[in-house]
């Protein structure tokens, strides 16, 4: 069984301006268990259990307000955590799927 971990890391902005900044980092492991992903449906759903864990990891949850998640979305720890995750899984069906997916859900 393949997994994979799915990593955000954020600055904390608390910190004076000359102290160097600690930096906090999430990792949520995400498993294509049970998925077939060369096919549309194997990897549409794999793209969704990426993004779940990937709006997670940077701050918001499926609890969270629907603006909330869709500017996690936006942001660059999103970006940076998605394309770990793509890279990670080498599955072009996925990346596909997940780009074709529109920011705002």
């Amino acid at each position: 069984m393949k997994l994979l971990a799915l990593s955000a890391v954020a600055a904390l902005a608390f910190a004076a301006p000359a102290i160097a900044q600690p930096v906090v980092t999430t990792s949520i492991a995400v498993s294509p268990a049970g998925l077939d992903l060369a096919t549309p449906t194997g990897a549409a759903l794999m793209a969704n259990r990426i993004d779940r864990a990937a709006v997670s990891a940077c701050g918001a949850s499926g609890f969270s307000a629907r603006d909330v998640q869709n500017e996690v979305r936006r942001s660059a720890c999103y970006r940076d955590a998605v394309g770990q995750a793509l890279t990670a899984l080498n599955a072009p069906g996925v990346n596909a799927a997940l780009r074709a997916t529109p920011a705002d859900r």
